[in-house]
């Protein structure tokens, strides 16, 4: 081996990239294995980049989380500027991924791990910025833990590593803001986060261009992707996750943990149902006199069909058209149609929707003979509506 750290003896080479090269070594004063990761020589010359690698070190040894690669020791002999780290031999997440990746509750269990490794971090001021499968190792015990801060980066640095001629971050996993070079926080992280975990659940990415710029550019414009059938209810949380404004993602990892997936896929559904109807008898009103009722309930904003009878040998009317309320809040209630014999409540229930609207009452049931019924039909459309038209019955 033609490299020496003093207090480590090295026993071979593990792995090496563009910035560094770990290899198995055994901290002499401890008699304890580590991963030794030694920068490439290149990067040495970058004296603010040293400067930054020696800073941050100290910050990443202060770093103890049940799903973080521990940091024992960092410093330089010349120019050869190394870290010693937790030396964890189960293998990466990348490994265990199949062609149709992981079960589902597999899956959800290691990015939740990882989404409490970012939060500790996140919340120390440090953003990871090279989120993927490939940095998550497994300890003997089956625990995955999040690895290689290497390029991580606090909140307020202006340094970039790119000044030595590296890309920062990996294209197939990279959030759009890191794409285009923009200033990063921990919500960078969620979103490669949200990339491994579409990974995790199907095998694949999803965003897969012809070269790195091809995908660079698929992240900052193309649409989410849809999860096969099997997988729906994972949609709303992927959704936040991958949106391409950081605003609209959790804003950090504590909010995502907390999601709620079943009641958003549920909240999901109904959105794309159609609304329902329900008829409800109300008190009689006596032959001759005349009656007024209104009708108003909080509800979803929605769209709906409303139908109004009216019984044999009387005449109905249809209430006036309610008045189009705020979007979010739709209030149950068409105009009551009122009949020679009692009132009838058509009470229009709409699923949610997405903006106000103007409610339309639904047509008068015609008058029938031979004590037949007919129907009249009405639809209210958008959001929030205020039912308040009310029907009044004519003395016959």
């Amino acid at each position: 081996m033609d490299i020496e750290i003093p207090g480590y003896d090295i026993e071979g080479e593990l792995g090496a990239g563009a910035m560094a090269a770990v290899y198995l070594a055994t901290q002499r004063s401890l008699d304890r294995r580590v991963a030794l990761k030694v920068m490439a020589p290149t990067l040495a010359v970058d004296e603010e980049f040293c400067k930054r690698f020696l800073r941050e070190g100290k910050t990443l040894a202060k770093l103890q989380h049940p799903h973080i690669v521990a940091i024992y020791d960092i410093g330089n002999v010349g120019s050869r500027y190394y870290m010693a780290m937790e030396y964890v031999d189960g293998g990466t997440l990348k490994e265990r991924i199949g062609r149709e990746g992981l079960p589902p509750e597999q899956a959800l269990a290691v990015m939740r791990e990882i989404a409490g490794a970012l939060g500790y971090a996140h919340a120390r001021g440090l953003v990871h910025r090279d989120v993927k499968p490939a940095n998550i190792l497994y300890r003997a015990d089956g625990t995955a833990v999040l690895s290689d801060f290497g390029i991580a980066k606090t909140f307020d640095d202006g340094t970039q590593l790119t000044s030595a001629g590296f890309t920062v971050g990996t294209p197939n996993y990279m959030s759009p803001e890191q794409a285009r070079g923009a200033h990063l926080d921990g919500r960078s992280d969620l979103y490669s986060l949200g990339v491994m975990f579409y990974e995790l659940l199907t095998g694949a990415l999803p965003y897969r261009g012809t070269d790195s710029f091809s995908t660079a550019l698929m992240h900052l414009s193309a649409p989410i992707p849809m999860l096969p059938p099997a997988l729906a209810r994972f949609q709303p949380l992927l959704d936040r996750m991958l949106a391409k404004a950081p605003e609209d993602r959790f804003p950090n990892a504590a909010a995502l943990l907390a999601f709620d997936i079943d009641a958003a896929w549920a909240e999901r559904q109904q959105q794309e149902q159609g609304g329902t109807v329900a008829l409800t008898a109300v008190p009689q009103a006596a032959a001759g006199s005349a009656a007024t009722t209104t009708g108003s309930a909080a509800g979803a904003t929605g769209i709906g069909g409303g139908t109004q009878l009216a019984d044999a040998g009387s005449t109905a009317v249809a209430g006036a058209p309610g008045a189009a309320g705020a979007p979010g809040t739709a209030v149950y209630g068409g105009g009551d149609t009122v009949a020679g014999n009692g009132l009838v409540d058509a009470t229009v229930i709409g699923a949610p929707g997405a903006a106000a609207g103007t409610a339309v009452s639904g047509a008068a049931g015609a008058v029938a003979a031979g004590g037949t019924q007919r129907t009249g039909t009405g639809t209210g459309t958008g959001g929030a509506v205020q039912g308040g038209g009310g029907g009044s019955r004519l003395p016959l």
